[in-house]
């Protein structure tokens, strides 16, 4: 599903400590060697490596994983087609992040970057040694390009991200200008430090807006080496890679081979991982976390498990996304109403194995979630929309009922229909109708996991109680994400990923101009001018005590608009693994869920059992490349690079 490009852009964006407060940034227009948004960079100019790798971990051999449903895209930039997973450990970034400190990024294929005072604008100096995996140089023209291509014809989400820049200046060979005139926004630099680069020379001859299954020329550490589509994806570690020992990637991608392997429903994905053919396992499920690692392997310690401890809202709070651009769910008060009904305290009991914590915030397990009442400056803040705003935004502290007790449920159910009374309908014949057209009230749930059904069909329950038919619609993943980026469903689960410093990706969540785009994370179709202005204002924070009072103003505002019915999230991973890894000691706090600091053990893999040692070689299959272009095609993409690069 398109969530990973957002996930992918949430883990890059910078990460704030949640324990300490950043100090302020200093402004600067000298080169440096990273860039931090709040705060000072940890690592000095002279660095060898983060803290959290280790820098002589042995490269080779494979770690398998797995993916549900199929690909039919190799390009995940664009918003046509589902990506194959891994694809985007093959592009390189202008800077990297760091995984252990607050919202900084480092050298990575530019060697230093220098900003404006005011942040209108940032040059970026490339490495010299950069080259794709063709052996072709990383030019200022690829970044132009890859700028451009991205922003013009990438997925929506990347309009968002580069709004505020104007104009890209080609300074020299290995040096460009990005400007941002009346920009705003700290956080700049860091979001044109995550841009991928691509080959400007490879998108001449084909055609960067079309989904293809030919492997694109790379410029990061992996390569795509086999491609079976609808069964699995081989991805190859670029020998001598440009930037193995770059400090910002020194002791990352160890493994030879990834290879990411494809299955149809879960279960098939869980016994796939028992049977050994599955390396590791970030368990989504809590009754298989609490009861289905009960196998031989586990219990003789070929399998860890471990709960790892992390402060991000990332992958998010999950919750039932209404989608108010069906007349069914424009009305506030029929969303308050289906949201009054949903028993969280039973859902985590029976189905979770109370292993969850309820979400009552769009922020939950961060500093940015609104709890209590608005305190003097945020109340400050808000004044200004006060004739705007629900008149509960102000006055009251947003809490979710609790169902205790069967007395619980009753007053929930007569809250309910009183709400939607309100809204124009009524009980008939323990059907709710509307007054108006007589229609009864049903709507349809869409989900594209079968493990999600339960909850769906716990809700369905308690919907029934009022009158109210939801159908449950089960469809392939593919079919999930074309619906999703038409914004063809009623309601959905889904997660709002966070980055642990919001900003203009919020824009792409919440903002009205997303609301009607293709693709956008904008699920339930918002569109308030409050909730843009804040936004804005949210973006153009100066420092991370604003950043924190304006984000809880906007959860705020957002809870009160009922867009979702917040659920549930999880203070810690729950992973479990194949002992075949060699991992650092150190699990850096902002990335907690990555692999890519680990290598393979040759000695724990010869400890286990051996139906489940790697035995075979894995001679990667050369991969023909597409048939050339037409003359006139070739003609064509020739003028239109002349003319609207």
């Amino acid at each position: 599903m398109r969530i990973w490009l957002f996930l992918i852009l949430v883990f890059l964006k910078a990460t704030v400590t949640l324990a300490t407060e950043p100090s302020q940034t200093a402004s600067t227009t000298a080169a440096s060697h990273g860039f931090s948004t709040f705060g000072e960079l940890k690592y000095h100019p002279e660095f060898t490596h983060y803290d959290y790798v280790n820098p002589n971990a042995p490269k080779g051999g494979q770690i398998k994983v797995a993916a549900l449903g199929t690909y039919d895209s190799l390009n995940p930039f664009i918003i046509k087609g589902t990506p194959a997973q891994g694809i985007g450990r093959c592009f390189a970034t202008l800077l990297e992040s760091s995984g252990d400190e607050p919202a900084s990024h480092y050298a990575y294929v530019a060697e230093s970057v220098q900003v404006a005072p005011d942040h209108s604008w940032v040059i970026f100096t490339l490495n010299t040694k950069a080259k794709f995996n063709n052996g072709q140089a990383i030019t200022a023209d690829d970044v132009t390009f890859s700028f451009n291509a991205l922003r013009e014809k990438g997925s929506p989400l990347y309009r968002t991200y580069y709004k505020a820049v104007t104009q890209v200046e080609k300074l020299s060979d290995h040096q460009i200008k990005f400007h941002c005139p009346g920009n705003k926004s700290h956080e700049i630099p860091a979001i044109l430090g995550q841009l991928p680069v691509l080959s400007k020379a490879y998108y001449d001859q084909h055609v960067f807006e079309e989904t293809s299954l030919t492997p694109p020329v790379c410029s990061g550490p992996y390569e795509v080496s086999h491609v079976d589509q609808g069964h699995f994806i081989t991805y190859k570690r670029v020998q001598n890679w440009w930037g193995e020992n770059i400090p910002s990637q020194k002791g990352r991608y160890n493994f030879d081979e990834l290879k990411v392997d494809y299955y149809r429903d879960s279960n098939a994905m869980f016994e796939a991982f028992k049977n050994g053919q599955v390396d590791v396992r970030y368990e989504n499920s809590s009754k298989l976390w609490s009861t289905g690692y009960n196998f031989p392997a586990v219990e003789q310690g070929y399998v860890k498990k471990q709960l790892i401890k992390h402060s991000l809202c990332i992958p998010g709070g999950q919750g039932f996304f209404f989608n108010t651009r069906r007349e069914i769910f424009s009305d506030r008060r029929v969303r308050q109403a289906i949201t009054e009904l949903f028993d969280f305290v039973w859902a985590n009991k029976n189905l979770f194995h109370n292993m969850y914590q309820r979400s009552v915030s769009y922020f939950p397990n961060t500093p940015f979630e609104a709890k209590g009442l608005p305190d003097t400056d945020e109340m400050t803040f808000l004044e200004k929309y006060k004739d705007q705003l629900q008149p509960e935004v102000l006055t009251k502290s947003f809490s979710l009922p609790e169902h205790k007790n069967d007395q619980d449920i009753r007053k929930s159910k007569d809250k309910a229909l009183s709400l939607l009374n309100e809204a124009g309908f009524e009980i008939k014949g323990q059907k709710l109708i509307n007054k108006k057209t007589g229609n009864p009230f049903v709507f349809e749930a869409l989900i594209a996991d079968q493990i999600l059904e339960k909850v769906f069909l716990h809700l369905q329950g308690y919907l029934k109680l009022i009158g109210i038919e939801m159908k449950i619609r089960l469809v392939d993943v593919s079919t999930y994400q074309q619906r999703l980026d038409q914004y063809d469903f009623d309601m959905v689960i889904g997660s709002n990923p966070q980055s642990p410093t919001p900003g203009n990706e919020q824009r792409d969540m919440w903002g009205s101009l997303a609301s009607n785009t293709p693709g956008s994370r904008n699920l339930p179709g918002i569109k308030d001018p409050v909730v843009d202005d804040i936004i804005e204002k949210l973006i153009e924070s100066q420092d991370y005590k604003t950043l924190i009072l304006r984000t809880r103003a906007l959860d705020r505002v957002l809870l009160w608009g009922y867009y979702m019915i917040p659920a549930w999230y999880n203070g810690s991973l729950p992973l479990a693994y194949w002992d075949r890894f060699g991992r650092p000691e150190t699990t850096p706090p902002y990335a907690p869920s990555s692999t890519e600091t680990w290598w393979f053990d040759p000695d724990k893999e010869k400890k286990l059992p051996s139906h489940v040692q790697r035995t075979e070689e894995h001679k990667p299959i050369e991969i023909t490349d597409e048939p050339a272009l037409s003359w006139w095609k070739k003609i064509w993409l020739k003028i239109r690079g002349l003319f609207f690069a």
